[in-house]
This record gives C-alpha cells, sequence and structure tokens, in this order.
C-alpha cells in the first residue's frame, strides 16, 4: 500500500496538494466532486446538441414529430427526447456522432483524470429500457427488461419510485451511470411495457437490445406513454381537459403578451402586432400545446410573419434568440411547425 504525504499531488488528479484536497477532512468526496462534473458536463453536451444545425437534423426532427401519437401533445419534451436520441446515436459526416464530437472537444478541457475517464466512455452511451427495482434518494437500480443487466444510476428525479418502467440514455460515471437530459418513467405499468417491447422486437425480428432501442427509442418512449395514458374514455377526458386549458391559459397568455410588447417597443404598426397576435391564438386553438417557455412561441411567430408582413425591422434569427432569451435552433424549429399548421388552416 502507497501512502501519501501531506505535500504531494492529491491522487484524484484535482493539482492540489494533498493536504488540501482528499486530505482535508472537510474536503468533499471525490466521488461527489466527478458527479458535480459530470452533470455540468452532461447539460454542456446537450446544449451541444441543441446549436446544431443541419438539413438531416431538421427533416428527422419533422418527420419522427409527425409519427408521435402521445409525445406531439408537449413539444419541448418531444424536443428534448429527439435531441437527446440524435445525438448519440446518429453518425455525420465526419463517421462521428454529436456526443463523440462533444467529448474530443471539451475532454481537453477537463483536468480531474477520473472526469476524463468517464466522459470517454461517453462515446458509447447505453440506451436501456427496463423496471426500476430500488430507489434511494437520487439513486436509482434498474434491471434491463430483456437481458437482466442491472444498472446502477445517480443524479435522478428523487420522486421516481420502484417498480414503474424506465427508458432513457444513460452516461458512465465509473461503476454507475448518469441520466442524460430526457428520460422516462411510467408507473404502474413496467410488464406491460415490458411485454410491448418484447412484441414490438419480435415484429422487427430484432433480437439486439441496443440496436433496436437505438433505431426505436422514440418510438418506444411515444407508445408506453400511449399505453400510460390509456384509450377510449381516458383519452377522451384528456382531450376535454386540454380543449378547456386552450381557452384561458396563462401560459399563451403571457406569449401572446410578450409577443406584443416586444414589437410595440420596435415601432411594429398595431396591424401587425394584431396579425401575430390573430395567427398565434389561432394556432393555440388548433393545437392546444402545453407549454413550458412561452417566450419559444413569441419569437417563432415573429418568425413566421416577417416573410409576409410588412415590419420596420429585419428580425435576424439570432435577434430573436437574444431578445427572447432563447436558441435560435427552438425558434427555428418551432417556426417551421407553426408555419405548415397555419398555412393548411388557411387553404
Amino acid at each position: 500500500m502507497t501512502s501519501i504525504r501531506r505535500n504531494d499531488p492529491c491522487e484524484c488528479g484535482s493539482g492540489k496538494k494533498y493536504k488540501k484536497c482528499c486530505g482535508n477532512h472537510s474536503a468533499v468526496n471525490i466521488d461527489d466532486l466527478v458527479l458535480g462534473e459530470l452533470e455540468i458536463l452532461q447539460a454542456q453536451l446537450y446544449d451541444f446538441i441543441a446549436v446544431h444545425n443541419n438539413e438531416e437534423l431538421e427533416t428527422d426532427y419533422h418527420r419522427y414529430y409527425s409519427e408521435m401519437k402521445v409525445m406531439n401533445k408537449d413539444q419541448e419534451i418531444y424536443e428534448m427526447a429527439f435531441l437527446s436520441w440524435y445525438g448519440v446515436t446518429k453518425k455525420l459526416e465526419d463517421g462521428l456522432t454529436l456526443a463523440e464530437r462533444f467529448v474530443e472537444k471539451q475532454g481537453k478541457a477537463v483536468t480531474r483524470p477520473q472526469t476524463v475517464k468517464s466522459l470517454e466512455k461517453w462515446k458509447q452511451p447505453r440506451i436501456v429500457a427496463g423496471k426500476v427495482t430500488s430507489v434511494q434518494g437520487t439513486e436509482l437500480v434498474i434491471e434491463d427488461t430483456v437481458e437482466g443487466e442491472v444498472f446502477n444510476v445517480k443524479g435522478a428525479n428523487p420522486e421516481i419510485v420502484a417498480g414503474c418502467f424506465f427508458l432513457g440514455i444513460l452516461l458512465q460515471n465509473g461503476e454507475t451511470y448518469l441520466p442524460f437530459a430526457q428520460y422516462f418513467v411510467y408507473p404502474g405499468i413496467a410488464e406491460v411495457c415490458k411485454d410491448a417491447m418484447v412484441e414490438k422486437m419480435k415484429e422487427a425480428d430484432q433480437d439486439e437490445v441496443e440496436e433496436y432501442l437505438a433505431a426505436n427509442y422514440l418510438y418506444l418512449a411515444d407508445y408506453c406513454f400511449y399505453l400510460y395514458t390509456g384509450q377510449g374514455e381516458s383519452e377522451q377526458k384528456e382531450a376535454a381537459v386540454d380543449a378547456v386549458e386552450s381557452e384561458e391559459n396563462p401560459a399563451y397568455t403571457e406569449a401572446i403578451d410578450s409577443m406584443e410588447s416586444f414589437l410595440k417597443e420596435q415601432g411594429e404598426t398595431a396591424e401587425s402586432i394584431e396579425k401575430a397576435a390573430r395567427l398565434l391564438s389561432q394556432y393555440f386553438e388548433s393545437e392546444s400545446p402545453k407549454i413550458r417557455n412561452p417566450q419559444i412561441y413569441s419569437a417563432s411567430i415573429i418568425e413566421v410573419i416577417k416573410t409576409d408582413t410588412e415590419l420596420k425591422n429585419d428580425y435576424l434569427q439570432k435577434d430573436l434568440a437574444e431578445a427572447f432569451e432563447v436558441s435560435a435552433n427552438s425558434i427555428s424549429r418551432r417556426s417551421k411547425e407553426m408555419k405548415k399548421i397555419i398555412l393548411a388552416e388557411m387553404v
């Protein structure tokens, strides 16, 4: 056993002396430090994926969105799920995924060896579907639904309960895993989801779980939502609730008010502002989207109308993104979808 003197460099790789790092009894546990660094890095990874833009990504985004049964009712959840999945599975022109590109770039800036070692394994993330067998705070134990492999997860939502079905992307953290961005839990239907997944793998003539999940992650997540929400009467009730919410939804009002305030500040005419408000209201009434960030819709409707409306200013996406504090990619994707729906209603 090798002993460490107080003034030796700490073995954790922080660059500090042992006495001022892990040798300090008040110091944070090295595993907690690494977990904290990896949680920041996984957020940076998602942002890295979100700002990427190419024609294939845009095409796939809208194609999968149109094929969803339930997930397209909450566009922000769908967007996070799509970008998370796309970023770790789709090979780009250089043969790398966006996750691999991120690791190659960001790995050079990370100094702690234990963090670097885990980050390198993010080039091969795991897509997991299984039952949560135990929960302790933010730590989960997940048993793969087909092959029985066990995954120990740290940093999960503390409200998750044992017995639910888990579907998500996991990033390695030593001997444990960190859930990446948008993941899904379905309480009370673990066996139903398991049976459905096994049946769908048979229908696809697919024996390899990893390959199946890499190709069908969004479809499976959406189908499990469909099973969880139920059919027939329960779906009718949900539709009725959505219809009521769409009439006086505070998020819708906030989106319209924010857009109107911005255009007034920019000196736009009352006619242009009224047009934007009317089209945005019609969109909300038609689609009843569940909104988490109204500012995306405020900016997107301006992006929609600027091509056929005489506005005093030329609003670039980057300018709208800065003004409403959202990403330009979110505006691009949302405005394209809104434009299709608005044009279809005008026909």
